[in-house]
């Protein structure tokens, strides 16, 4: 951030930090995210750009963390929203926007027959695997290292722990993400590499009948921005049918990004049940989750607790509809125009690579993608990530911030595409990845 103007920030993070733990709300917007000494505070943000208090301006790539499909502010969602409420913002009861949301999410995503609504990630995870344990009556659940299903203790482990903590890749350990967590909170977790489907194929061999649920992100978002290997998904969902395992999808990154029907569409896998959020509220806090109705009915039955005040609110249903009607609109034809400027992007920053000849990967799909500084040809799990150079992107990522392109500082984040980016974005961007990239190796550093 040295190029840039940032005092105002700067006061603004100290006075932050007299009163806020750690001066932010998120650990993803700290100095632990790359944001050292401290991060960018916003003014206001419109379409694909963002505006801080220092008075700059950035093209944004961060969109909310994914969340801002359509870009930021955008009045016909706002115009809804402040028409509904209002009607009022909470009430306690039902209403019928909400089954009208319900409504589109049955219709566009494969394997939800039933959802439910909370309001974050976090919450839409913890509903799925106890409606798994529920089903099933087991319950051990597998997850992957590198995904990251939330901050809950029975979950949040292995997302991004160093290399020299994993153990082996045959047999992971369980590495809490910090202190508090309870050993018996997570004592159910079985953690294995990603994109292997021997090992997973070996470990339900073994353990089907300990376990409830395999929860995965279908595309990696989170520790990385990896695609699956072919057949790997498909091998999933055929170990778990014929083991009665549940296969959980947690598309809070990539529903309704990679496509209305998320990764599940794009890929032709249905699992028993997912989680959506982020785009799929186009920035409003709303998390969905949903799958099977034999499932789901566990609900209905009054077996399996759903509850919460803010669930479904008239503000962020009303913003979810607005969202959903604009990413439908012609049979989801915004999703062409997503992918067509991602991957002007991505091309774009292939050429620049191939031509400076430097050692650094374009990978991801559609309007999520990363560049990794390293020798490989794939990334293809979380232990590959950490084979790409931290300090490399993130010197890369600060050189591009001064010069007006925002993206995300940590070396395991995504560029994300807006529907509100331009050509003239992307001309833009590449313009100084090109600048950037130059500098670095006229410096040596790539």
């Amino acid at each position: 951030m040295n190029s840039l103007t940032t005092e105002k920030s700067r006061q603004m993070f100290m006075r932050a930090s007299e009163s806020i733990a750690g001066g932010v709300e998120s650990r993803s917007r700290g100095k632990y995210e790359g944001y050292d000494p401290y991060p960018p505070f916003i003014e206001r943000a419109e379409g694909s750009k963002i505006y801080d208090i220092d008075g700059n301006e950035y093209i944004d790539y961060l969109q909310a963390l994914g969340a801002t499909i359509l870009g930021h502010a955008n009045p016909r969602i706002l115009n809804f929203v402040v028409e509904q409420i209002k009607k009022g913002t909470i009430y306690g009861l039902p209403h019928e926007l909400e089954i009208k949301v319900a409504e589109k999410l049955v219709k566009d995503v494969p394997c939800f027959e039933r959802v439910g609504f909370v309001n974050s990630g976090s919450e839409a995870v913890q509903m799925v695997l106890r409606l798994a344990r529920a089903h099933t009556g087991k319950d051990k659940v597998i997850k992957f290292e590198g995904h990251y299903h939330g901050w809950m203790d029975n979950i949040c482990v292995s997302a991004l722990s160093p290399l020299e903590t994993l153990g082996p890749k045959s047999n992971p350990n369980i590495i809490p993400a910090g202190l508090g967590l309870p050993k018996n909170a997570y004592k159910d977790l079985i953690i294995l590499p990603w994109n292997d489907l021997d090992i997973v194929e070996k470990t339900i061999k073994e353990r089907k009948d300990e376990i409830a649920a395999i929860i995965t992100e279908p595309h990696m978002g989170n520790g990385g921005c990896i695609p699956p290997e072919d057949g790997y998904l498909e091998g999933m969902r055929r170990l778990t049918q014929d083991n009665n395992i549940v296969l959980i999808f947690d598309e809070v990154i990539t529903g309704f990004r990679l496509a209305l029907g998320g990764a599940q569409q794009v890929f032709n896998v249905t699992p028993d049940l997912s989680t959506a959020a982020k785009a799929l509220a186009g920035g409003f806090a709303l998390s969905a989750y949903g799958g099977r109705a034999e499932i789901m009915d566990l609900i209905t039955k009054g077996d399996v607790l759903h509850a919460g005040t803010l669930n479904a609110n008239r503000v962020v249903i009303a913003g979810t509809y607005a969202t959903l009607n604009l990413l439908e609109e012609e049979n989801g034809k915004i999703y062409k125009k997503l992918y067509q400027t991602a991957n002007k992007l991505a091309a774009g920053m292939r050429d620049i690579i191939k031509t400076l000849k430097i050692e650094a990967l374009v990978q991801g799909t559609g309007p999520m993608l990363h560049i990794y500084f390293t020798n490989l040809e794939r990334i293809n799990d979380y232990r590959d990530t950490l084979k790409a150079s931290e300090e490399i992107f993130l010197d890369f990522a600060r050189r591009l911030v001064n010069n007006g392109i925002f993206v995300r500082p940590r070396r395991l984040g995504n560029i994300y595409i807006s529907a509100a980016h331009t050509g003239a974005d992307i001309d833009k961007t590449l313009e100084v990845v090109e600048k950037v990239l130059n500098e670095m190796k006229e410096e040596k550093i790539v």
